[in-house]
């Protein structure tokens, strides 16, 4: 593979005007190839075996996910950092952590959807393409090192997205959803678009690549900022602040979460709001770093603010989605508050980005194990679910307990799981820059979720149906019960890892 590679490569660098390493982004380009192949055999397949289809997008998966962990490779890096595509990207040892992540959301996503879209009469090959595409625009995303890199890959990312909200056409709630969340992430566009142009305006001079992340921050250093520039870069925040679901751009996320298919309201939940993160956290501490005495204190308000409305909010749901919605811009305060943390205590190395990986990688194994029990919980409708729809869950399904169970446990950060540890070294790091208000309203935050996120498994377990009611058991596939209990290993030995 990789000599044949390094054949095709001499053919585009004698095309390319500056140096290539395609072998650099060979796990994006493997992603890539596999989505081309899903619509193949959508071609060339009879209806009886499409059930390939599924198989072979988690196959390849998974064989890219081992890939992305080889270390001392072009693609990985041992240590050190490679720049290439003319400064396009950056590939570094600490990005194989964001890689996978987004690679275990595409491969817990498409677990989800195949009962999912089985049940409903959906297409399944449409699904798993547009899903394959959207995880290497987002294994792409975390390697930008240009402005044009990051706004390309950010928006195929979310077109992508676009389809998937709305996928179920003849559910009006999912259409709904479709067209708020397009209108809400058209609006996110325009402010990153203006937002780069005025920088790249205000920056610009004979000999500069105003866009390029290097030399905004060397421009910045300089003290060649204007007003301009400033706007510029506080309309770059605000957009990503949309992806991120952060105050005050988190309104859409409520409806959208609702009304979307719930495993593609698991990816948004998890991989877009990773992609969000990341892309704040690369900003700040990149090409705007030398801003940070005036970024952090902006964050460390949006992040008490974020973390409030999240969860007041979340204290008046009675939908299960709806809950959850809510309860994800509270992670996205969480969020904001570990990168303040950073910028306050000047740390900006590898532990930083692992700090994230850790907080991220616990609310998605969080996130898709409360989605597994509600995929297999049946309902009249997938948007409407409320916290009653759960009474009886444990005499009906134990195993989806289970996993309600320790997924809520995990987001709530209760000992021993891994949400818990990685709450836990968030608020360490607010202690160490003494943000003692942030600290003090996160701490605050945890035990208002506690609240909310145990109403929901009050419903499943303490209040049980009557013995008298007619109890009919939910039938869970082998494989499924497979997922839930490696999810639920990791949710505990995660926690004793780290």
């Amino acid at each position: 593979m990789i000599s044949l590679l390094s054949t095709i490569d001499v053919a585009f660098k004698a095309l390319a005007p500056q140096r290539a390493d395609w072998a650099s982004i060979l796990p994006e380009i493997c992603v890539a190839g596999l989505a081309l192949f899903c619509l193949i055999q959508a071609m060339v397949l009879p209806k009886s075996l499409r059930w390939l289809i599924p198989s072979t997008a988690r196959t390849g998966i998974v064989l890219v996910l081992v890939m992305c962990l080889v270390s001392g490779t072009a693609w990985n890096p041992h240590e050190g950092t490679l720049t290439t595509f003319a400064g396009l990207l950056q590939i570094s040892d600490v990005t194989v952590g964001f890689r996978a992540t987004f690679l275990l959301c595409a491969f817990l996503t498409s677990l989800l959807a195949t009962p999912f879209l089985e049940e409903r009469k959906a297409t399944i090959t449409d699904y798993h393409h547009v899903l394959l595409v959207i995880t290497a625009a987002f294994m792409l995303l975390a390697q930008s090192n240009h402005f044009v890199t990051l706004f390309v890959s950010l928006e195929t990312a979310a077109v992508g997205l676009y389809i998937l909200v709305g996928y179920l056409r003849l559910s009006g709630a999912s259409l709904e959803a479709g067209v708020k969340y397009l209108v809400a992430g058209g609006l996110s566009s325009a402010f990153l678009l203006m937002g780069m142009v005025l920088v790249y305006g205000s920056l610009g001079a004979p000999g500069v690549d105003s866009l390029n992340f290097d030399q905004v921050a060397s421009a910045i250093h300089a003290g060649k900022t204007t007003a301009l520039t400033m706007t510029g870069i506080a309309l770059i925040l605000g957009g990503i602040a949309f992806k991120l679901g952060s105050f005050p751009f988190h309104a859409w996320i409520p409806d959208v979460y609702q009304g979307a298919p719930t495993p593609t309201t698991a990816l948004l939940a998890t991989a877009s709001k990773a992609a969000g993160a990341f892309t704040l956290f690369l900003l700040v501490t990149g090409p705007f770093q030398p801003l940070d005495f005036r970024i952090a204190p902006l964050l460390a308000g949006l992040a008490v603010i974020t973390l409030l409305v999240g969860n007041l909010g979340a204290l008046a749901s009675t939908d299960i989605k709806r809950t959850l919605a809510l309860s994800g811009v509270s992670h996205a305060g969480f969020i904001l508050a570990a990168i303040t943390g950073i910028l306050v205590s000047g740390q900006n190395g590898d532990y930083d980005r692992h700090l994230l990986s850790i907080y991220l990688l616990a609310y998605t194994v969080g996130t898709y194990l409360t989605a597994q029990a509600l995929v297999f919980l049946p309902v009249a409708e997938d948007h409407r679910r409320p916290l009653l729809g759960l009474k009886g869950l444990l005499r009906r399904s134990p195993i989806l307990t289970s996993a309600l169970g320790f997924g809520i446990s995990s987001l709530a950060g209760v000992p021993p799981s891994v949400g818990f540890f990685a709450k836990l070294l968030i608020l360490i790091l607010l202690a160490q820059a003494k943000l003692w208000w942030v600290f003090g309203v996160a701490l605050l935050s945890v035990a208002i979720s506690i609240h909310y996120y145990f109403a929901i498994l009050r419903e499943a377990v303490i209040r049980p149906s009557q013995e008298s009611q007619e109890v009919q058991p939910i039938s869970v596939p082998l494989s499924a019960q497979f997922i839930i209990g490696a999810l639920i290993v990791i949710t505990l030995l995660g926690g004793l890892l780290f």
